[in-house]
């Protein structure tokens, strides 16, 4: 009866993800999305990697991407052919029902009673962030299931004295970061979890430490090598930026990064200076008025920044000359005010990345609205029945040690990534939704079963057979 349960949830999830999700999404609006499908055309056609378009000749090789994300594209298009997105949709449909029994399995290794378990379960399947991102031509499905493996792998490390945990922490983190770039962090924020339980300091040993160590070096090595002898480059993660519009608006990035503080007009403001006139039409070009009016600490600023937009459009793209000039304001805006800069902005960046809901994110036009705001409700309540899951596991903070230090990770690391793209956008710590909803399951459980309280399974014994 319990398989039973679990199967109609997940065949519930399966639906939402493959008939609900791909009416709501629109593909065409992703950038990346056609740039990662041309790293897999030129992977099956040339056996290059680049995402180089020139019919006249071979595309030339170049690391603007981590490889995971293309060469699962490769591997679907190679089966079902090239652009077969409704393939790749079904796929990463199937491994976030993965992710959420992974999801499953950390809750039962952490708690005691199954029905958290079963309750974390179903709020994964239903999170928003996980749901949308399975429509998308995008790595963030991947690296949520890679993620949510690490945190779970790191539980067990912690717990049991078993070679197989440290080997699938290294291959988790590793495949993680070679997906999405700045989860090459996730191994220093989970490494501490080993101190703050006995049992973690006394089965991290040097032998086994090196292990997941060597193993996350295997994982990178046919990148690293190919990158060392085509390019003559040793770099582990991307050579370049993503795009190279976004190489050639450094000082424009440097100069939103000194206000940009939200996903509600960063998007509409700040892509359409950087990519005008390849993804965008001249009237869709926003006017220094619908900038807000924090982005300017003087009048001189705000004319000085409308001189330069209007010189942008004129020439339907960001010159050296004017991107220079939008980096000197960045520079004074930074001498000016320090502590905005440094510390105040990325608070408050940290803030939004978890306040604003992701489900209104690249969603078709005619998408149904009330559809739009009940996965914004959705979002918002899982995000609030999480924190005060947090606060109600206090008392055990060391056991759910590697939750804490994984959502922490995905926090502070798309923080930072805020100053370098200059954009807050919540997919930074869709990866830590998994987590989230395990804290809201708690939450939950703290809530409607007041009279026997929630306890972690460190706290009663039980047999790890008893779990699954």
């Amino acid at each position: 009866m319990k398989i039973v349960k679990f199967l109609i949830l997940a065949l519930c999830g399966l639906a939402i993800r493959l008939w609900l999700v791909p009416q709501c999404v629109d593909m065409t609006r992703v950038i990346d999305a056609a740039q990662y499908d041309q790293f897999a055309a030129n992977i099956l056609q040339h056996g290059v990697y680049s995402d180089d378009v020139n019919p006249a000749a071979a595309p030339k090789p170049n690391a603007r991407r981590v490889p995971g994300y293309p060469l699962f594209l490769a591997m679907i298009y190679g089966v079902r052919g090239l652009n077969n997105w409704r393939a790749v949709q079904i796929m990463q449909a199937l491994v976030d029902l993965l992710t959420c029994w992974v999801v499953y399995r950390t809750a039962r290794e952490l708690f005691r009673d199954r029905l958290v378990g079963f309750w974390s379960f179903g709020t994964a399947l239903i999170t928003p962030p996980m749901l949308i991102f399975t429509g998308y031509i995008m790595p963030e499905t991947l690296a949520t299931f890679w993620t949510t493996l690490a945190v779970f792998c790191t539980l067990k490390a912690c717990r049991a004295n078993h070679v197989r945990y440290f080997i699938g922490l290294g291959i988790s983190c590793a495949a993680a970061a070679l997906l999405r770039p700045m989860l090459i962090a996730l191994p220093l924020f989970l490494l501490p979890a080993f101190w703050l339980t006995p049992e973690g300091r006394r089965f991290l040993t040097a032998k086994r430490a090196g292990l997941a160590v060597l193993c996350g070096l295997v994982m990178f090595l046919p990148w690293v090598t190919r990158n060392a002898v085509t390019l003559g480059q040793l770099r582990f993660l991307n050579t370049t930026r993503a795009n190279p519009c976004e190489d050639r608006a450094r000082g424009f990035d440097k100069w939103a990064s000194t206000w940009s503080d939200s996903q509600a007009y960063n998007r509409a403001l700040i892509f359409t200076v950087v990519y005008q006139g390849k993804f965008y039409k001249p009237d869709d070009l926003p006017s220094v008025d619908s900038f807000p009016a924090h982005a300017f600490d003087s009048k001189a600023e705000q004319e000085k920044v409308r001189d330069l937009l209007r010189q942008t459009y004129a020439r339907m793209g960001l010159t050296k000359a004017i991107d220079d000039e939008f980096e000197k304001l960045a520079d004074g805006k930074i001498r000016a005010h320090p502590v905005r800069y440094w510390l105040t902005l990325p608070l408050y960046r940290m803030v939004m990345l978890w306040a604003e809901p992701v489900s209104h994110w690249f969603t078709k036009k005619d998408a149904p609205v009330r559809v739009i705001r009940f996965a914004q409700l959705i979002n918002i309540a899982i995000v609030a029945f999480g924190l005060a899951g947090m606060w109600v596991l206090r008392k055990n903070w060391r056991d759910t040690a590697p939750l804490w230090l994984a959502i922490h990770a995905c926090t502070v690391t798309g923080m930072l990534v805020c100053f370098t793209v200059a954009t807050v956008n919540p997919r930074y710590v869709a990866p830590a939704y998994p987590v989230m909803c395990i804290f809201a399951a708690a939450c939950a459980f703290h809530l409607t079963r007041a009279k026997t309280p929630l306890k972690t399974s460190t706290e009663i014994y039980e047999m790890d057979s008893e779990r699954w």
